[in-house]
C-alpha cells in the first residue's frame, strides 16, 4: 500500500509542477503568492526562523497541494520583508527522481554541484528570473526542491558574503605551488561540471 501511495504522489507531483513550470505563473508568483511580496500583506503566516535580514515563515492555516497531498509544509523565505524563495520537502527518491526528470525534460540539462565532504547533490535550473534546486543530503536522506526568485536571491548571497569576518592579507600565506595546485583543482572542477559529473 505504501508504495502505490508513493507512486500516485509522485504521478500527481508531475502533473502540479507540469502546470507550475510550463506556465508563466512561476516567473510572477509561487503557490500565489507574488515574488517580492511584503510579509506584511500576507495573513496567517508564522514566522519559523531568521538569521539576519532573511526570514523563514510558514502558514499552517493554509493547504498547499504538492506532492499530490494537501500540506502545511512549505517554508517562504523573506529578504527584508520580500518574498525571495520557498522550499518544500521531498518525501521519497521515487518522487525526487521523477521530479529531476520532469524538470530535465522541461528545462534541459541541470547544473550538478556535488559536495563530497558533506555528501550532497544539488541539481540547479533556471528559467528567467527563477532558479529551482532540486537537493539531495545523502547523509542524513533528507531531500527537498527550493525556488529561488533571482532578483532577490542574489542580494541574499550578497549580503551573506558581506557579514563573513573579514581576512586580512597578511594573515596566511599560498606560496606559488600551492596557488598552481589550487588552480589545477579549479580547472578540473569546472570541466567536471560541464560534463554534468
Amino acid at each position: 500500500m505504501g508504495r502505490l501511495k508513493q507512486v500516485i504522489y509522485s504521478l500527481v507531483f508531475v502533473f502540479v509542477s507540469a502546470g507550475i513550470i510550463q506556465g508563466t505563473e512561476l516567473q510572477d508568483r509561487f503557490l500565489g503568492i507574488h515574488w517580492g511580496a511584503s510579509i506584511s500583506n500576507l495573513k496567517g503566516f508564522n514566522k519559523v526562523s531568521q538569521s539576519g535580514d532573511v526570514v523563514y515563515y510558514r502558514n499552517p492555516q493554509k493547504s498547499y497541494t504538492v506532492f499530490g497531498v494537501d500540506t502545511a509544509d512549505v517554508i517562504f523565505g523573506f529578504f527584508k520583508d520580500k518574498f525571495f524563495a520557498a522550499y518544500i520537502g521531498v518525501e521519497s527518491i521515487e518522487v525526487f527522481d521523477r521530479a529531476k526528470d520532469h524538470l530535465t525534460q522541461k528545462l534541459g540539462s541541470p547544473r550538478t554541484i556535488l559536495k563530497t565532504q558533506n555528501q550532497q547533490t544539488i541539481y540547479s535550473w533556471k528559467k528567467a528570473d527563477i532558479r529551482i534546486k532540486l537537493k539531495l543530503y545523502e547523509k542524513e536522506g533528507n531531500m527537498k526542491m527550493a525556488f529561488y526568485y533571482t532578483p532577490l536571491s542574489k542580494k541574499v548571497n550578497q549580503a551573506q558574503r558581506e557579514t563573513f569576518p573579514k581576512i586580512l592579507e597578511d594573515a596566511f600565506f599560498i606560496d606559488d605551488r600551492t596557488r598552481q595546485e589550487d588552480m589545477k583543482d579549479i580547472k578540473l572542477k569546472r570541466r567536471m561540471d560541464v560534463f554534468g559529473f
